[in-house]
């Protein structure tokens, strides 16, 4: 039962047990007008608390809104073994997180959607070739670099923390040779926003 209904409630049991005792005198008539403004005050303090209540939960849905917003991790890998291209870009076509949808497996771009302190992290093997790689932002700003000896199967990684804007563009590059590059976990990016 609500609680001003409860309190409605009590006032009428108060009222008719001050009338079936019949005391009409001027105490009694003071009492219940006491009465009358301790539940007008009560009232008003419960209509407060569900202003309160029903803004801390717009509050909670709006934090929870914004959390969902701002959730950003993603984990791709490469689907097959892959030749690349001198300066081409790895492209981590098979995605295994994605959350925030801020890897693009199309092209290989990981777009901040939210501003932030970002981890990115990236491991590649290669097969046969020597391999020279940048983690780029937006197509200039070098943010780490691999190198993968030649030989049978060499792998390098690297992980970078990194200030990102809105809108910048990450992506890994080879650089100066055509190389081969070894699929499923042997090749995988990845990254989380921090805060």
């Amino acid at each position: 039962m609500p609680l001003h209904f409860t309190i409605s409630y009590f006032l009428v049991v108060l009222l008719y047990v001050t009338y079936v005792h019949g005391t009409k005198s001027a105490t009694a008539s003071a009492d219940i007008e006491q009465l009358k403004l301790n539940y007008q005050h009560m009232n008003t303090k419960l209509q407060n608390l569900v202003n309160e209540n029903q803004r801390l939960n717009s509050e909670v849905t709006r934090l929870q809104t914004r959390a969902s917003d701002t959730t950003v991790a993603f984990t791709a890998r490469l689907s097959l073994d892959t030749e690349l291209s001198a300066t081409g870009t790895v492209i981590f076509d098979d995605v295994l997180l994605n959350s925030g949808n801020a890897y693009n497996e199309r092209n290989g771009h990981f777009t901040a959607h939210v501003a932030g302190t970002y981890q990115l992290a990236v491991s590649l093997t290669n097969f046969g070739k020597e391999a020279h790689f940048a983690v780029q932002k937006n197509g200039h700003d070098v943010l780490s670099r691999l190198y993968i000896k030649s030989g049978l199967t060499y792998s390098s990684s690297t992980v970078v923390v990194a200030q990102l804007n809105a809108g910048d563009v990450v992506q890994v590059k080879g650089q100066y040779f055509p190389t081969n590059l070894r699929e499923g976990l042997y090749s995988v990016f990845s990254g989380f926003l921090i805060k």
